[in-house]
């Protein structure tokens, strides 16, 4: 649309250019004052349309930015959840992640060693998610 819309625009502004042109041309005298008031009247239409068309193009203009921020905020949106999934998941990966290593560890013979691991995951996650609920809200 905003490409038919600039073809639109060029094609009036030429109309314009065309009918200025007729009638700076020696042929304008020989008119009839009729076709003479048809010139003027044909001329002052085709320089309206040319301002209509630049109306209807800063419009579409206009509607086409406000259309983008808005995909904008959602994507914003959709990228600020996924980003809080990741740091939730991390946890948990981490806290694993370190009593998985061969070398010795805290709670590594111990019978609730692994509980305890589970609860240090939960725990670490739940606070993250305290502290990121604050500052989003």
């Amino acid at each position: 649309m905003e490409i038919g819309l600039v073809y639109l625009v060029t094609a009036t502004k030429q109309n314009v250019v065309l009918l200025e042109q007729i009638k700076a041309q020696g042929l304008f005298p020989n008119f009839t004052d009729k076709e003479k008031e048809e010139l003027d009247d044909a001329l002052i239409e085709a320089k309206q349309a040319v301002e209509m068309t630049k109306l209807a193009s800063e419009i579409l203009d206009q509607l086409s930015g406000t259309y983008n921020n808005l995909l904008n905020n959602n994507l914003n949106d959709t990228m600020k959840i996924l980003t809080i999934w990741s740091l939730l998941l991390t946890i948990p990966t981490i806290v694993t992640g370190f009593f998985g290593m061969n070398m010795p560890l805290p709670f590594e013979h111990s019978e609730i060693g692994w509980i305890i691991s589970l609860f240090i995951s939960l725990g670490l996650s739940v606070w993250l998610i305290v502290v990121l609920w604050r500052r989003i809200r």
